[in-house]
């Protein structure tokens, strides 16, 4: 069904769950390589060990850590926060790469624009790892569809965090609240133009 024509109040949690955290299929499944793990900004730093455990098992060569200040909220900017932590845990600083203008899921796609094509090349790249909170990878896709090549293929490499996960979101208030606020902006997203369409099998 194409994201377009669904309604957020007619989908079953199972409907939810495929749509926010993605099918089965659409996971990591442990043996793709990528160019580059390309780590979305935030302040958990689940991601940061998610993305140091990918490097370490020789799944790409660099990470590439995004997000500002938020909008001058904070003295560090999320991607050096998470590049401190990254060195912390033994990744040399020659592997990491840093996007830190963004202040948002789009902005961190986009600013990444120049950061990778300095230092790869953009048309040398073939796939990217991506890395984010379990209920942000649809959201990620679809913004990636829509401002980076179309050529890119994307393994979605969640976190491991303990809470917010596909197997458990509706077993916390808060978490349920957060993925109910994700699923309106994957579908408003859509519908508002912000990114493309796609067809999904819920």
């Amino acid at each position: 069904m194409l994201i377009s024509q669904m309604k957020p109040e007619a989908l079953t949690r199972e409907q939810i769950t495929r749509l926010v955290f993605g099918t089965v299929k659409e996971v990591d499944d442990g043996t793709q390589t990528g160019d580059c793990i390309f780590v979305f900004g935030g302040k958990n730093l689940d991601r940061v060990w998610k993305a140091v455990e990918l490097y370490n098992n020789g799944r790409a060569p660099y990470i590439l850590f995004t997000g500002g200040d938020r909008f001058g909220k904070w003295e560090q900017t999320e991607a050096a926060m998470m590049r401190d932590e990254a060195i912390r845990f033994g990744i040399p600083a020659e592997s990491i790469l840093m996007e830190t203008m963004s202040n948002h899921t789009k902005e961190n796609i986009m600013a990444s624009l120049i950061v990778l094509d300095r230092a790869l090349g953009l048309e040398r790249i073939q796939r990217i790892l991506l890395v984010s909170a379990p209920g942000h990878m649809r959201r990620c896709q679809l913004m990636l569809w829509t401002f980076m090549p179309s050529w890119y293929e994307y393994v979605w490499c969640p976190d491991d965090r303990s809470q917010g996960r596909r197997d458990n979101w509706w077993t916390d208030p808060e978490e349920e609240k957060r993925v109910l606020g994700e699923l309106k902006k994957v579908i408003g997203g859509v519908k508002g133009r912000y990114f493309v369409d796609a067809d999904i099998n819920i």
